[in-house]
């Protein structure tokens, strides 16, 4: 673990530990002046590919949010993600460059669960605690009581990488907690939209400065302080509310053609998600096949077999039924904790 202090103490208790030196060194570099970061995008729907950074562009995410939180240099910033992954990375620098506390475990499913005696830190800063986490890692620390009154410390809670589902949403909006799902990427330099958990909202609300529409295949399209003022596309496929806000519907990249018919694979995941519970992660794909060109699969992680084609023709028509059930033990996964759909997949179809 790595903790500055107010006073700029540091506390390394795992001196020796190769990421908490590569934390320190995204740390001297900021600090010294370095202009640009290289970072690889997380890969979890293509190729990781490398991407630099510009150090202005940085600081126009960290104002962003900084305006959209109400940071300053009273905050303690916690973070558990991997730092070579933009999500990490924008925690550290976020405590640098607002001057504020800034508390670092390596990434896990239980990121509070070396901390110690260090805990009353939070108690100590209530109200004024940064966390970013994963949804894995927020719905485990969820089932601990004592996490969850850590948790009822923080100002502010950010999650990404993956959709939060029914349940973990329930739950936040049950305990109050104030939990922002975020939408963003390595290219907008993490979040440029929010969707606040506690309130229960079903759409995204873009920060200040962001513009956004949509190109010809319903595609949303990004210009804000951080991408430069250049318009970049996405592969979501969104619907905009007003100018401001929109609906994630899916990702362009997950429509599959089935013997002709167009199928939106997080259209199927939601109508499980909305009527089966599987208390495992699941995810739909199209895997080729000679006669429908591709098949609509589903892949369950677990051992046990808890869902049927059976039971999901009951909320799904005829198309949108997988034609596979695929159980595996564990998926898996990117750099950034997200699920290795096309790597979980490949393994499969050649065991």
């Amino acid at each position: 673990m790595l903790y500055f202090s107010k006073e700029g103490e540091l506390i390394n208790t795992e001196s020796g530990n190769v990421y908490y030196k590569k934390a320190m060194q995204i740390l001297d570099d900021w600090n010294f002046g370095e202009t640009a970061f290289e970072i690889k995008t997380s890969g979890s729907t293509g190729i990781p590919k490398t991407i630099h950074l510009k150090r202005e562009l940085i600081e126009a995410s960290i104002e962003m949010t900084k305006k959209a939180f109400d940071l300053d240099d009273g905050h303690l910033f916690f973070c558990c993600l991997n730092i070579e992954n933009i999500a990490g990375l924008m925690m550290l620098l976020r405590s640098q460059r607002l001057k504020g506390e800034l508390m670092l475990v390596e990434p896990s499913a239980d990121p509070l669960e070396k901390l110690g005696n260090l805990n009353y830190l939070f108690s100590d800063n209530r109200g004024r605690n940064v966390f970013a986490f994963v949804p894995l890692q927020l719905q485990k620390l969820l089932e601990n009581e004592k996490y969850i009154q850590i948790l009822k410390t923080a100002k502010t809670i950010l999650v990404g990488g993956a959709a939060l589902n029914k349940e973990l949403k329930a739950k936040i909006a049950d305990l109050y907690l104030p939990v922002f799902e975020t939408y963003g990427m390595t290219e907008t330099i993490s979040h440029i939209a929010i969707k606040n958990i506690r309130l229960e909202e079903d759409t995204f609300n873009t920060l200040e400065g962001v513009e956004i529409k949509l190109n010809d295949a319903g595609c949303l399209m990004i210009k804000s302080p951080t991408t430069d003022f250049e318009w970049i596309t996405t592969n979501d496929i969104v619907e905009i509310i007003e100018n401001k806000t929109f609906k994630l519907i899916g990702r362009f990249d997950n429509i599959i053609n089935s013997g002709g018919v167009k199928i939106q694979l997080e259209e199927i995941e939601r109508k499980i998600e909305e009527n089966i519970k599987i208390e495992s992660r699941y995810f739909c794909f199209g895997i080729p096949d000679q006669q429908l060109g591709q098949k609509l699969v589903l892949i369950v992680e677990s051992e046990e077999k808890r869902i049927s084609k059976e039971q999901l023709s009951t909320i799904l028509s005829k198309f949108e039924v997988p034609k596979e059930i695929y159980f595996v033990k564990k998926f898996s996964e990117t750099s950034s904790s997200k699920v290795d759909k096309r790597k979980t997949i490949d393994e499969i179809l050649n065991s």
